[in-house]
Formats: structure tokens, C-alpha cells, sequence
């Protein structure tokens, strides 16, 4: 009885003195603060993909127009502006090229941003102005999904994994903006 009394007291006591923790977001969710629009580039296919008949195209309208539906504005080729890029890559293995042949696949999604990068102890000492210094071009949220399909299963598969990958950035896009979420 007494043992346990001191723990308790000691976990009181403890707990007094601690910091407050208060819930941040986490970093990648962070990282979408402020994201007002995006515009999408999917990587070029490897070779045994393009013979499937799968096309970048397909996969670019497609992630346009779920980023829409989701909210997001999205930025076309053509249209001016620098906001952050939503790129998108296929990577494949193909077993064989009969239809029923299976096809190991990886379908990631980034969200690729401008940054510069500081560190503490040099933003004290700084003499070079910000304006002055490279920007990077960094990887600011990634989400991605691996499948084994048939080959002539891959058009379908694509398209709902891209869907969801689109949903997850989405969800994180409305948590990092303060939005409610989408019914």
C-alpha cells in the first residue's frame, strides 16, 4: 500500500513539472499548409509499361480530376504561377506479356515544393539575405501502394490506387488547412 502510494506521488509530481504538449500535426501534414493549388506531372513509363497500353496521359487526366472533386485546385500546363507539384510514378515488373501474366507494381505520389533549407545556428549568423540562397526542390508528403495484378487487371487497379493515394493527400490537405472534411 505504501509502495504504491509513492508511485503515485512520484508520477504526480512528475507530471507537474513536464512540459505541456500541445498536438501538432505531423510534419507531412504540416508541410500542406497554405497549399492553394498544384499542378500534376506523372514520370515517364518504363517500356514494358508502355506496351500495356496504359497511358501518362490517362493517369494525368485521372489525378486532375480527383485532386478536383477532392477540392484542390489544379493548375494546367500552360497557366502561370509556382505552387507546388503533385508528381506521380509507376513503377512496374512485368512477368510476361500474355494477359493473365502477373505485373508487380509501385504507384507513389509526392508533393515536390520549393524550400530552402536553414539551420538554427546559422539563421543567427546569417549575412547572405534568403533571396540569395538556392531554393531546393523537395518532397514535402509522399504516400504510396504496392500490388500484384494480372496484366490485363492493371488500367483498373491503377485507377484505385491513384484514387485513394488522391484521398489521403486530400484528407491531409483539409487537416493541414483547418477545412472540414469532405462528405
Amino acid at each position: 500500500m505504501r509502495r504504491q502510494f509513492c508511485v503515485g506521488l512520484m508520477a504526480l509530481v512528475i507530471f507537474s513539472f513536464a512540459k505541456p504538449v500541445l498536438a501538432e500535426p505531423s510534419s507531412g501534414v504540416r508541410s500542406l499548409t497554405g497549399v492553394m493549388a498544384v499542378r500534376v506531372m506523372i514520370e515517364d513509363f518504363n517500356a514494358a509499361m508502355q506496351k500495356t497500353g496504359l497511358k501518362k496521359e490517362y493517369l494525368h487526366a485521372l489525378a486532375q480530376d480527383a485532386l478536383s472533386k477532392n477540392g484542390i485546385q489544379v493548375l494546367q500546363p500552360q497557366e502561370a504561377g509556382r505552387v507546388p507539384l503533385v508528381y506521380i510514378r509507376l513503377s512496374s515488373v512485368m512477368s510476361g506479356e500474355d494477359a493473365g501474366a502477373p505485373v508487380g507494381l509501385y504507384l507513389n505520389m509526392q508533393i515536390r515544393q520549393i524550400a530552402i533549407l536553414e539551420n538554427n545556428q546559422q539563421a543567427a549568423k546569417r549575412t547572405i539575405a534568403p533571396a540569395d540562397e538556392k531554393p531546393l526542390f523537395v518532397s514535402t508528403w509522399e504516400n504510396g501502394t504496392m500490388a500484384m495484378v494480372a496484366r490485363k487487371e492493371i488500367g483498373f487497379y491503377v485507377r484505385a490506387i491513384l484514387t485513394n493515394l488522391v484521398g489521403d493527400f486530400a484528407r491531409d490537405h483539409r487537416e493541414a488547412n483547418g477545412l472540414q472534411p469532405q462528405s
